[in-house]
C-alpha cells in the first residue's frame, strides 16, 4: 500500500526522537531521513525503523484522518522542512528568503548565521533545531517576534536571548531547541543603529 505525506512525518519524528535519546547518530539520521522521505510503500519504512522502540510499522498502517478530524492538518510535509548541514564551514542566510515551518541545522565547528529580518514568515509559529556545539550561531528574529528558547549549553556553551517568550499573535513566534556545547549561541533582534541609541537616550 502506498504511503502519504503525513505517514512520512510520522515516520520522521521516530527518527529525530531516536536521534536525540542518542539511539542512532545525526549521520544515520540524515541518511534515514532521506529514506523516509523518499519511502513509496509501507514495506520501505521497515528498514528505517526496525530496529528502534516505537516504531510504527502498526501505527503507520493505519488509515490517516481527513485534515481538520484532528491535529494531523498540523503535521509537516518534507517541503516544510528546510535541512542544513555544514559542518566546519561559516552559514549565513539573509535578505529575501522563503521561511519554511521548520528549519534544522547541524553546524558544529562552525558559524552559523540565520536572519529573519526581511524573509517572508508565512507562518505564525516557526521551529528551528540548532546543533551548534563547538561553534557560533546567531538567530536574528524580525521586529516584534518573539522566542522560546530551550537549548543545552551544558559543556562550556553559552547562551545569549534578547527576546520575549509569550507570542504576540500576530507577529510570528520561534520555538528554537537544540545542543550548544562548547560554543556560542545568541538570540534576538538587532535593532538598528541611531546615535540616539547609541548614547542611550
Amino acid at each position: 500500500m502506498r504511503v502519504s505525506d503525513a505517514e512520512r512525518q510520522q515516520v520522521a519524528e521516530v527518527l529525530r526522537d531516536a536521534a536525540a535519546e542518542g539511539r542512532i547518530t545525526l549521520d544515520e539520521l540524515d541518511e534515514r531521513l532521506e529514506a523516509a522521505f523518499n519511502a513509496k510503500t509501507y514495506a520501505d519504512f521497515e528498514p528505517i525503523t526496525a530496529d528502534l522502540p516505537g516504531a510504527p510499522g502498526a501505527a503507520a498502517a493505519e488509515p490517516v484522518p481527513a485534515v481538520g478530524a484532528d491535529r494531523s492538518a498540523d503535521r509537516l510535509r518534507p517541503q516544510d522542512v528546510m535541512v542544513i548541514r555544514s559542518d566546519g564551514d561559516t552559514f549565513s542566510r539573509k535578505g529575501r528568503w522563503q521561511v519554511p515551518r521548520r528549519i534544522e541545522v547541524r553546524n558544529r565547528y562552525g558559524g552559523t548565521r540565520l536572519d529573519f529580518r526581511e524573509a517572508d514568515i508565512p507562518h505564525d509559529r516557526v521551529e528551528v533545531h540548532l546543533e551548534v556545539s563547538w561553534g557560533g550561531a546567531e538567530v536574528i528574529l524580525p521586529e516584534q517576534a518573539t522566542a522560546e528558547v530551550d537549548v543545552d549549553t551544558s559543556w562550556l556553551g553559552s547562551l545569549k536571548v534578547d527576546a520575549d517568550a509569550i507570542p504576540r499573535p500576530p507577529a510570528p513566534h520561534f520555538v528554537i531547541t537544540g545542543t550548544c556545547h562548547g560554543g556560542t549561541l545568541q538570540v534576538g533582534h538587532r535593532r538598528p543603529f541611531s546615535w540616539s541609541s547609541l548614547f542611550g537616550v
